[in-house]
């Protein structure tokens, strides 16, 4: 499969049809579509179309791997002191793009325990609930995130587990059941997300998730619906990749210089002392290919403690980050870890100051 941009997204449509290809998917976010091409029928749109651009589909991944249980994440930011204070991310809806939601009460409801689930969107069946929410996350990664960000559920200590813990949320379903998307599928979530940002508020996008640079950011199809997504007022936070240490490590979309790239530090298992904290080893590096310094910042993404399902594809592969036999607590290390506290920590400054736009969210956070 390969993505067809051009002038308009009817104009794609028109080049694709008259070459004989098959349509598979309209990407209006960046005036393209999805087809399927042999390539004789590329090579005729190139001669054709002089202002075509055609991409491969490219392949995409979720960042996490494994780690050891700690749920220190949220005092080592000092997010416990802040929701003392009343900043929870009340009034702030946080997207996230990943494999799917678990419906468990401390997800689906806030700390007063009213629905905070806005919606969820299925980018690859093109389907939208806001009602009678279902757990469509067979990978576990989506859940892990997810309870990172916004958790309600409350520690033994009486803290909560999550950054922002009265966020709404809105789901949206783009990878499968091995953390697997691609392009088509992504660039297809990050237009329903823009499309929708004002119906459910929308303040905070994040993408745990990259791919390998293969082109200027400017140029890469993934990156452009990322920008899109920044230039329309939505906080856009993503992870920087698990391909580190080396430099210019870091993948897309995470080159975008405008958006929010988030590295990973870990704590040594002492989120009380900032003494021994280190960069993860697998954080990856910048600088991009055009020079931009990258990571903007880094956050706590080793051994983070959250919520999947026993039967979801991590749990069955790696049963031995579960921290016990019957709970659902599991521990993950990854950028994407690192990027959902971010994601959290934008929800609680834009629930303090509404009218900040994403560019002071970040300089805020640098």
């Amino acid at each position: 499969a390969v993505i067809v941009q051009a002038k308009s997204m009817a104009r794609a449509s028109a080049v694709v049809r008259q070459a004989g290809g098959l349509l598979t998917a309209e990407l209006q976010i960046i005036d393209a579509v999805s087809a399927t091409l042999t390539p004789g029928q590329q090579g005729q749109i190139a001669r054709e179309c002089i202002e075509c651009k055609v991409y491969a589909d490219q392949a995409t991944r979720l960042m996490s791997s494994g780690g050891d249980p700690d749920p220190g994440f949220p005092t080592l930011i000092s997010a416990n002191v802040v929701h003392l204070g009343g900043i929870t991310g009340k009034g702030v809806t946080v997207a996230v793009i990943d494999s799917g939601f678990l419906n468990v009460s401390q997800y689906q409801k806030n700390y007063a325990g009213v629905t905070r689930l806005r919606a969820q969107y299925n980018a690859f069946t093109n389907t939208v609930t806001t009602r009678n929410f279902v757990t469509d996350d067979v990978y576990g990664h989506g859940a892990h995130v997810t309870g990172i960000i916004a958790s309600s559920k409350k520690s033994a200590l009486g803290l909560y587990q999550g950054i922002a813990p009265d966020a709404g949320l809105v789901n949206v379903k783009a990878f499968d059941q091995n953390g697997g998307s691609t392009y088509t599928t992504l660039i297809k979530a990050i237009g329903w997300v823009v499309s929708n940002r004002t119906k459910h508020n929308i303040r905070v996008l994040n993408a745990s998730f990259g791919a390998p640079v293969g082109s200027w950011y400017w140029d890469d199809p993934m990156n452009q619906a990322i920008m899109k997504a920044w230039q329309a007022g939505i906080v856009v936070v993503v992870s920087a990749g698990n391909t580190g240490p080396n430099p210019m490590s870091i993948q897309a979309p995470g080159n975008v210089p405008y958006v929010i790239t988030v590295g990973a530090m870990t704590d040594s298992y002492t989120p009380f002392d900032g003494r021994d904290d280190y960069l993860a080893s697998f954080s990856a590096a910048g600088p991009t290919y055009e020079a931009h310094v990258k990571p903007d910042l880094v956050a706590p993404g080793g051994h983070n403690l959250s919520w999947i399902q026993r039967t979801s594809t991590l749990g069955v592969q790696f049963p031995k980050f579960f921290v016990d036999t019957t709970s659902g607590y599991y521990q993950l290390s990854g950028t994407s870890q690192a990027a959902a506290v971010v994601s959290g920590v934008a929800a609680l400054m834009l629930q303090a100051s509404p009218t900040l736009s994403p560019a002071d969210v970040k300089c805020g956070l640098m």
